[in-house]
């Protein structure tokens, strides 16, 4: 166990417990609020918690499996509720995603997970500084913890949102090489489509909670889970706005490389044409004149091929610049 919280609603007064019968034994008190915080739990400890809980056999399954589905399931004593954490690797520039599993009981919560979770350090600085809402009971501490990770979508979103703004001016500025921007665009693009699928089950997870006569939330807790809830859905909003944008300037960038295209075509074409002109007359005469200087050259065939391979030099430098190859 990574935290293991005893906070007595009475007296105000919060402890740590050091074992899980412990905590077990705490739970058993109608003034106590318990909450439990596991990381990376074996099957042998998951079964343990289920016993020392009347925990359902089904929902510890879907604990000890990751990428569940966010979701929340009414048990008999206890709700089952999947969130993510979502975060950006500076290194890789990569989201880090971690799933979040909550057994929530009428005075307790568990939260399982096998990644680091660096929101639930602020989650209990926050439930210890809300000493007054304490008597509204454990919806507070999942109110807590639900927002503090929503709050932590913002920032990224925001960054992401830059990103494709950003992508955006590129594409009608013309400062684009279409390979590198291609891939930038087809990469947040990737980000945006996995946030969606966290956000918006997420937000029907916050609908049930808000929506459904639940006798685990005080009624003044449920009102902060509907400031979450529109947290959530202003944020899917966002995230389906600017994924159709993404696709939109994918398309203008499909149509700017087309439209390239063809007046990379026509300006060829035309300078076939030229040169067929020009091959045509000296086809019908052959160049076969009596009068041709260069034939009586010394050096006149390797000087010819050094011209040749100075023009394909040429040619190959004007090509690159236009960015042809």
């Amino acid at each position: 166990m990574l935290k293991a919280i005893h906070c007595d609603t009475h007296e105000h007064i919060f402890r740590h417990l050091a074992s899980l019968e412990q905590a077990s034994e705490v739970r058993k008190n109608p003034n106590a609020l318990l909450w439990l915080d596991l990381q990376s739990p074996t099957e042998q400890e998951l079964a343990k918690l289920g016993q020392e809980f009347t925990l359902h056999p089904l929902a510890i399954e879907d604990a000890s499996r990751e990428h569940q589905r966010p979701k929340v399931e009414e048990y008999e004593s206890f709700y089952f509720v999947v969130f993510y954490s979502v975060g950006l690797n500076v290194d890789t520039s990569e989201l880090d995603i971690c799933e979040l599993d909550m057994f929530l009981g009428m005075n307790y919560l568990i939260t399982v997970h096998n990644g680091h979770i660096h929101e639930l350090d602020e989650v209990e600085k926050r439930w210890t500084r809300n000493v007054k809402q304490l008597e509204w009971g454990v919806g507070v501490l999942l109110y807590t913890l639900l927002d503090t990770i929503v709050d932590r979508y913002f920032p990224l979103v925001d960054e992401m949102v830059d990103q494709a703004e950003e992508l955006e001016d590129r594409l009608f500025s013309g400062a684009v090489r279409q390979a590198i921007f291609t891939q930038e665009l087809l990469e947040l693009r990737k980000h945006f489509l996995k946030l969606r699928r966290i956000a918006t089950p997420e937000r029907d997870v916050l609908n049930i909670l808000t929506n459904r006569d639940n006798p685990i939330f005080d009624e003044h807790a449920l009102v902060y889970f509907r400031d979450v809830y529109d947290h959530i859905t202003r944020l899917a909003d966002t995230i389906d706005l600017y994924r159709d944008q993404l696709s939109t300037t994918m398309e203008a960038n499909l149509s700017i490389a087309s439209n390239d295209l063809n007046k990379v075509m026509r300006t060829l074409t035309s300078a076939s044409i030229i040169l067929m002109a020009d091959s045509l007359l000296a086809g019908i005469w052959g160049m076969n004149f009596v009068n041709i200087p260069e034939l009586r050259l010394q050096f006149g065939y390797f000087a010819a091929l050094a011209l040749m391979a100075l023009v394909s030099t040429l040619l190959l430098l004007f090509f690159r610049r236009l960015k042809w190859f």
